[in-house]
């Protein structure tokens, strides 16, 4: 089918120069959760309509769909309203197929429904749309019925009666309509109305008033049609997808002991027995092996975790690996790319970057490891440091299997500790550490005796 996604809205009640449609709903721009939503949908002709000043808008489809499928893209070029968007898109349409039109700023709409909405399409109608009912349906367009409960029109909120103000059954946005017959009502309408747009609800009284007849499907669940027009709008939306995957979650066992407080902005992957405390946020791709235990108020984004490794409170990781039976934490941060291998000990207040950690390796306390490689049976003292930035370039610390470097040390990068190598504690090595070698860089100790303080 032709699937055509209006993007084109400016999203002025949001009140920022990011276009609404990039706006992030659990960690992922809200037009991804629409992409994702037509995911199913195999060798469909998908058509993203877009504002003139919209690159980014495109990037981000382009990233998102890469081997997934081709979109399209027409450009809106005034903001004319969403009937005249999809007037842009009509031209990229395949006239043998029929058209979902769906809204990038719906980003809860979800697959099943969907499916559910083209199951036996054109059996009944060529023009069905998905409707649903909600106790306070301000905002939205209401579907308007004569008393046979045939559908007559949708009425935009600013146009509509106070009688029809209180009709709750509510246009869901999504309309499936046959193309032949997309393409000869879209040029009828007008902008005869309030806010002096084209409305492609206006499509329905055209589709009356040319004798066809217009099916409608309830959704179920109407929250999946919550529109993001601001950012507390942004923000329930953003909760109620949270709940869903919580929810999910729950129910494939993850252990989440306190699911009212706990904020998941991503998805998880896990196995059997992994344990989430209370005040957690997790970002992004999140992958969790068995026996996984994660402490209070962590953060986690991006990350990959093997088995029987356990996070403890309010640590936060970024773009990171650690591999089976480690510790880290407490308050420790490890971020950009860094690797921990197997049965590692990071400790509190140990902050890691864009590093590669060997197995057996330890920093239990207060330690910055940066650009740095290090191997196995390591062990990094309270307070050591890589000092691996001059002021203009970054450089490389290497430190090889069982070294051994002491409290309170600095390593000048570029440098490199060989296999077996002492560092004295408090020494600033600036020089190549031979193996099997001790190494102390520091000025003689100088003792005054009898010493009275002022």
């Amino acid at each position: 089918m032709n699937i055509v996604i209006l993007a084109a809205g400016i999203g002025k009640r949001m009140k920022s120069s990011l276009p609404k449609v990039l706006h992030q709903i659990c960690g992922r721009p809200m037009i991804c959760h629409v992409l994702d939503a037509i995911a199913t949908f195999k060798e469909s002709n998908i058509v993203v309509v877009i504002p003139p000043n919209g690159t980014d808008i495109e990037n981000t489809v382009r990233h998102f769909a890469r081997a997934k499928f081709e979109p399209k893209f027409a450009i809106q070029k005034k903001p004319l309203g969403t009937g005249d968007a999809l007037k842009s898109a009509a031209p990229l349409l395949k006239i043998n197929k029929p058209t979902l039109i769906l809204f990038g700023d719906v980003p809860l709409v979800s697959n099943q429904s969907l499916k559910r909405f083209a199951k036996n399409f054109e059996k009944n109608s060529p023009f069905r749309i998905l409707t649903t009912k909600i106790e306070k349906p301000k905002g939205y367009g209401r579907i308007i019925r004569n008393n046979s409960k045939e559908i007559l029109s949708i009425r935009e909120e600013a146009d509509a009666s106070t009688k029809e103000k209180r009709i709750v059954e509510i246009f869901a946005g999504p309309i499936l309509i046959n193309t032949k017959v997309l393409k000869g009502l879209i040029q009828d309408i007008k902008q005869d109305n309030k806010q002096n747009e084209f409305y492609i609800t206006d499509l329905v009284a055209k589709a009356v008033k040319n004798n066809l007849a217009i099916s409608s499907l309830e959704l179920e669940d109407s929250r999946e049609i919550l529109g993001v027009n601001t950012i507390r709008q942004k923000l329930e939306a953003e909760a109620i997808l949270s709940q869903k995957k919580i929810e999910y979650c729950l129910e494939k066992g993850l252990q989440i002991k306190d699911p009212n407080n706990f904020n998941l902005r991503g998805d998880i992957n896990f196995k059997a027995n992994v344990t989430i405390d209370a005040g957690c946020v997790f970002d992004g791709e999140i992958n969790l092996g068995k026996n996984v235990e994660i402490g209070p108020y962590t953060i986690l984004k991006n990350v990959n975790i093997e088995d029987n490794v356990r996070v403890d409170a309010f640590s936060v990781i970024e773009e990171s690996e650690i591999k089976k039976n480690s510790t880290v934490g407490p308050f420790a941060r490890l971020r950009n790319g860094v690797v921990v291998g197997e049965n590692c000990r990071v400790g509190n207040f140990v902050e890691i970057k864009n590093s590669v950690i060997g197995n057996s390796t330890k920093a239990s306390h207060l330690s910055y490891i940066g650009d740095a490689e290090i191997g196995k049976d390591v062990n990094i003292g309270a307070g050591a440091i890589t000092c691996n930035y001059d002021g203009k370039d970054k450089h490389k610390t290497t430190i090889e299997d069982n070294v051994f470097v002491g409290s309170n040390t600095s390593l000048v990068a570029p440098i490199k500790i060989k296999k077996g190598a002492t560092i004295g504690a408090g020494s600033c090595i600036t020089f190549d550490a031979p193996a099997k070698s001790l190494n102390v860089g520091r000025a003689k100790q100088t003792t005054i005796k009898n010493w009275k303080k002022n």
